[in-house]
C-alpha cells in the first residue's frame, strides 16, 4: 500500500497552476501538429510531386513546387478547417501553387508543335507523346486542370470538384471540353501516322 493510502491526510496534492497547464498543452500540440505534418507529408508528398510534375513539366520546378505547397500546408495547418479530407486541400494548395509558378514564369514547358515536323512525328512515337504533352500544356487553365487531375492522376470527378470548387458537372464537361480540344488538335498527327 502507498503512502498516500495509508494516511491520506498526509499527502497534500499539488496542482499545476494554469499557465503552467497551458505552457505543457502548447508543447503537446506542437508535438502532436509536428508528428502530424511529418506523416501529411510523407503520405502526400509523391502526389503532389506527381501533379506538379504533370502541370509544369519540369523535375527541378516539380521539386520547387512541391517544397513550396508543404511549407503552405505547414504554416496553415491551423487554418485547415475539415470540410474536406486533408489530401483534398494539399490538391488544391498543388493546383495553385503550379498555376501560380505557371503564370510567373509564362513559359512553355514542351515542344510546340510548330517546331515539330511531322517527319519526326511519324519516325518516333516518343515524338507523339512530346506532341501530346505539349498540347496538354496549351489547354485553357480550367481544361488542364481537370484533364490532369482526372485522367492523369486518377482523380474521381467529386474529388476534382472539391479542389477546384466546382461542381461535379462542370468537372465532366470540362474534361469532354479539354478531351475533344485533345482529339481535335491530334487528328491531323494521327491520320499522317497511319499514312505513314
Amino acid at each position: 500500500m502507498s503512502e498516500y493510502q495509508q494516511n491520506p491526510g498526509n499527502h497534500r496534492e499539488t496542482h499545476p497552476s494554469k499557465s503552467v497547464k497551458s505552457k505543457l498543452n502548447g508543447i503537446t500540440d506542437a508535438l502532436n501538429k509536428e508528428f502530424d505534418f511529418e506523416e501529411i507529408y510523407i503520405e502526400n508528398k509523391s502526389r503532389v510531386f506527381s501533379t506538379a510534375y504533370r502541370f509544369v513539366g519540369n523535375r527541378a520546378d516539380a521539386e520547387d513546387i512541391t517544397q513550396d505547397v508543404f511549407v503552405k500546408v505547414f504554416k496553415n495547418m491551423k487554418t485547415f478547417r475539415g470540410d474536406a479530407a486533408i489530401s483534398t486541400w494539399i490538391y488544391r494548395i498543388t493546383v495553385n501553387a503550379c498555376f501560380d509558378f505557371l503564370r510567373k514564369r509564362k513559359r512553355q514547358y514542351m515542344s510546340s508543335l510548330e517546331d515539330c515536323s511531322e517527319k519526326s512525328l511519324v519516325s518516333s512515337p516518343l515524338s507523339l507523346g512530346k506532341v501530346i504533352e505539349g498540347m496538354v500544356t496549351r489547354l485553357p487553365e480550367a481544361y488542364r486542370k481537370v484533364f490532369i487531375l482526372y485522367d492523369i492522376q486518377g482523380l474521381k470527378h467529386r474529388e476534382i470538384a472539391d479542389i477546384l470548387d466546382i461542381t461535379q458537372g462542370a468537372s465532366k464537361s470540362l474534361l469532354h471540353r479539354a478531351r475533344a480540344k485533345l482529339r481535335q488538335e491530334l487528328s491531323p498527327y494521327v491520320r499522317n501516322r497511319h499514312l505513314g
